[in-house]
């Protein structure tokens, strides 16, 4: 599309995505952001720039798809993030069954269970379909 995935490299301390490694992906980055600037500073009607934001970020988002997939990593860089994403998903899942005890536990004081935040489940299923279809599909394989 329009990044380079020789202009970056994978991001390996500071969360995920890309970190630039030459002055082209510091013009990337720059093409990329100067137009949200300028969108939240006009004085556009309506939602324009809302909406122009979002196609904007989309086509970003798109473009940043396509490069850190084009991005060649060895197979101890594959084995490491495998395992760092392991430890993160099981830092999430914990977090998540502890907030969804801590509402059960406050809606049963309360005696009022309908306070239970659905985007706790939502994500705790999900990850479980997820988690069933990947055995599924590898042990297929």
């Amino acid at each position: 599309m329009f990044g380079n995935a020789k202009w970056f490299s994978m991001r390996k301390y500071g969360g995920w995505g890309l970190t630039p490694n030459c002055w082209q992906g510091w013009i990337y980055l720059a093409i990329i952001i100067i137009p949200f600037t300028i969108l939240s500073t006009l004085k556009l009607p309506g939602m324009t720039a809302t909406y122009l934001q979002f196609v904007w970020g989309g086509i970003f988002a798109l473009d940043f798809i396509f490069m850190i997939t084009k991005i060649k990593k060895d197979e101890r860089e594959t084995i490491h993030e495998a395992i760092a994403e392991r430890n993160a998903m099981w830092f999430v899942i914990i977090a998540l069954v502890i907030g969804l005890a801590y509402q059960v536990s406050v809606g049963a004081v309360k005696q009022d269970m309908t306070n239970i935040d659905p985007i706790i489940l939502i994500a705790l299923m999900g990850a479980v379909l997820i988690k069933a279809a990947t055995h599924i599909y590898l042990r297929d394989k």
